[in-house]
């Protein structure tokens, strides 16, 4: 490989510039971006989604879910909303049913329970452990936690709202106000007894503290920068996008809460002198999935579609929750069949390869990437020896995950 020169470039963006909600006036804590600062090291790997619905996982991060689980890596799974829309768990054929919005939530929660078991590779039937657990400022959250092994899965729910009482959109509307307080719903057979709420930094500091509490390696997120997109109204709300960009505001929203998080936590943790959190970040686009070629090979499109089937579930089923045995309008083959076609692609918001190769005059590997959302740099100890000397800190941030580079004249 012939000597190179890289330039990190401005690929790396500031992560929540382009936030397609508008953010809140006052900004919250940042890292320092000088360089040298210590960069935490793990051996134990760990996957943390933060989503706005149940479902989110399945129809824009699969196949790489999977492949973490099969790979024998813990998840967890952060969902923001309680997923209850209008309440009807719509059934296919059916009349439509009664409105009950606190059962819709626990029937998707259900149906979540059972596309993970299938994702461990057990019967979709087999039994959680649910418990209470407690989060910063008092809030709480069911917490279901299924294991096979040493494979595990832990599914959080915090169930904020999915409306206002005015009937906005709860989360896009959390992100823009600073004064409002959004309730929670208590899903039906939930170990919680009782709704809570949240304001804007109630729910970053929530977040930021599962961010402290787990120190995941990897972080999957929603869009925080969807594209733009010019629709006619009707084409808008039949699409389910917001004005003027290609998603779900839920989605968008959601994206933003989680880098903010992501950017509290590395500010928190230098601020305390302690090393710069090991992770790395993954975006994925939602539903302007629509819109980009579709790139999953036909394999991996069936195995991906699979596993919507139990969590679409069925009346019929014989679950053990008397509220539902999933998202009814979503089982069978319906995924393959919605002319939407989410399920029919996994598009990364930053595409791009992790980490950026060069060679040194001394014939060793110089690596450079993200992590804690700062640019790092690993070299090989020696030529060809496949050993990597611990990352060295190029300071920056906070940035997005796929650094840009560039040969310098002098090669």
């Amino acid at each position: 490989m012939p000597r190179r020169t890289l330039l990190l470039t401005a690929t790396a963006t500031a992560a929540l510039a382009g936030c397609a909600v508008p953010a809140p006036r006052r900004r919250g804590p940042v890292p320092d971006p000088a360089p040298g600062l210590a960069i935490a090291s793990t051996r134990r790997a760990l996957v943390m989604q933060l989503l706005a619905h149940p479902d989110d996982d399945l129809y824009f991060m699969n196949p790489d879910t999977r492949q973490a689980l099969d790979a024998g890596t813990p998840l967890v799974c952060v969902y923001l909303t309680a997923g209850e829309a209008d309440g009807v768990n719509k059934v296919p054929g059916a009349p439509r049913p009664a409105p009950d919005r606190a059962a819709y939530s626990s029937s998707r929660h259900q149906g979540l329970r059972q596309a993970y078991a299938e994702l461990l590779g057990l019967d979709r039937f087999t039994p959680w452990e649910t418990s209470v657990l407690p989060l910063h400022g008092g809030h709480r959250a069911e917490r279901d936690v299924l294991a096979d092994g040493a494979r595990r899965v832990e599914l959080v729910f915090l169930n904020t709202a999915m409306h206002t009482g005015r009937g906005r959109l709860g989360l896009p509307s959390l992100w823009q106000d600073r004064r409002l307080v959004l309730r929670t719903v208590v899903a039906d057979d939930s170990p919680l007894d009782r709704a809570g709420s949240y304001t804007y930094d109630g729910l970053v500091e929530v977040l930021t503290g599962l961010l402290e509490q787990y120190r995941p390696t990897l972080v999957h997120t929603l869009d925080p920068d969807p594209d733009l997109q010019f629709s006619s109204e009707y084409e808008r709300r039949r699409d389910s996008e917001q004005r003027g960009y290609s998603d779900h505001a839920d989605h968008t929203a959601a994206g933003c809460f989680a880098w903010a998080a992501l950017i509290h936590w590395v500010a928190r943790a230098t601020a305390a002198g302690e090393p710069v959190p090991g992770f790395t970040v993954s975006s994925f686009r939602g539903y302007y999935n629509r819109h980009w070629p579709k790139n999953l090979p036909p394999e991996v499109l069936e195995r991906k579609a699979a596993h919507l089937v139990p969590y679409g579930g069925s009346p019929d089923w014989e679950c053990g929750n008397p509220s539902g045995c999933g998202d009814y309008n979503v089982g069978g083959d319906r995924p393959l069949t919605n002319r939407k076609g989410w399920v029919r692609s996994t598009h990364h918001r930053y595409p791009g390869p992790r980490p950026t190769l060069s060679s040194g005059a001394d014939g060793r590997l110089t690596a450079y990437g993200v992590l804690g959302l700062r640019a790092v740099r690993w070299r090989e100890s020696a030529p060809g020896s496949g050993v990597w000397d611990a990352p060295d800190d190029l300071g920056g941030g906070p940035l997005a995950p796929v650094l840009g580079s560039a040969m310098t004249a002098d090669g």
